[in-house]
């Protein structure tokens, strides 16, 4: 075989396997997304409630901050939603995500995508975001809606979910409203029967199915040994409903 036909052999197998990896990576194009970042089905979604009514100690926002980075790093699941909520006198009336967001991949098949590039889309779209309001300095307000807030979520969308979803809440659990307050609370029975009556017709507290809730406690100096006993008994009773193979309530107490 002379040299002119071994190379038009040559060229023609160069061409062939460059076809082949086009057509592979035009057969593998990433899935269409949303505004959100998410493709068509979201099988698991987080929600992370952030309680920024009252100022927290120093080492308690750390290790908020901590936790948080854990949850999205080693529990969080490529595609699912992570969407945070910031509690305030605010949020009876509006109540909106401060951030939300499917968490990306971050490591690529380098013969059909670039890592880096996903890296970068990691990192500008999901992390920087969602550190900012995280780490986003806490004002103070003049209530704490945080059972009306847990209950709007309930009848959202960030919650439903046809896979699992992990609801993190980081708060003292001190709520207090012009028509409710945990901070005189003497006996959970009537602590319970109060704030039923405070909601009126509207719903009493939420209904969840396969929802695990994180109660990450904020600690408070100033709360008394009993009122500590009814608030507890008091939040046994508001997440009560919940069924479901992935229902579960783990409370855990931060520093502080």
């Amino acid at each position: 075989m002379n040299k002119t036909a071994t190379a038009y052999i040559a060229a023609a197998l160069s061409g062939v396997a460059l076809v082949g990896i086009l057509g592979a990576a035009h057969l593998n194009k990433p899935a269409p997304v949303d505004a959100l970042g998410c493709g068509q089905e979201v099988q698991g979604k987080t929600v992370i409630v952030l309680d920024t009514s009252d100022e927290v100690a120093a080492q308690t926002r750390d290790e908020i901050i901590e936790r948080v980075k854990h949850t999205v790093e080693h529990d969080v699941r490529d595609g699912d939603l992570v969407s945070v909520f910031t509690v305030s006198d605010l949020s009876k009336k509006n109540l909106v995500p401060a951030f939300a967001y499917c968490k990306p991949r971050r490591v690529g098949n380098e013969l059909k995508e670039s890592t880096r590039m996903l890296e970068r889309h990691y990192v500008t779209k999901f992390e920087k975001p969602l550190q900012a309001v995280v780490q986003a300095p806490i004002k103070g307000s003049k209530e704490s809606p945080i059972a009306q807030s847990l209950i709007d979520l309930s009848l959202s969308d960030y919650i439903r979910s046809k896979g699992n979803t992990n609801l993190i809440i980081f708060s003292d659990l001190m709520e207090y409203t012009d028509r409710f307050s945990l901070y005189h609370c003497a006996n959970g029975v009537q602590a319970i029967r109060s704030f039923k009556e405070s909601r009126g017709a509207n719903v009493a507290r939420p209904t969840f199915h396969n929802v695990s809730v994180e109660l990450n406690i904020v600690p408070r100096r100033d709360i008394a040994t009993g009122v500590g006993r009814c608030r507890d008994t008091f939040w046994a009773w508001f997440f009560g409903d919940d069924d479901g193979p992935g229902a579960k309530l783990v409370p855990s107490n931060l520093p502080g």
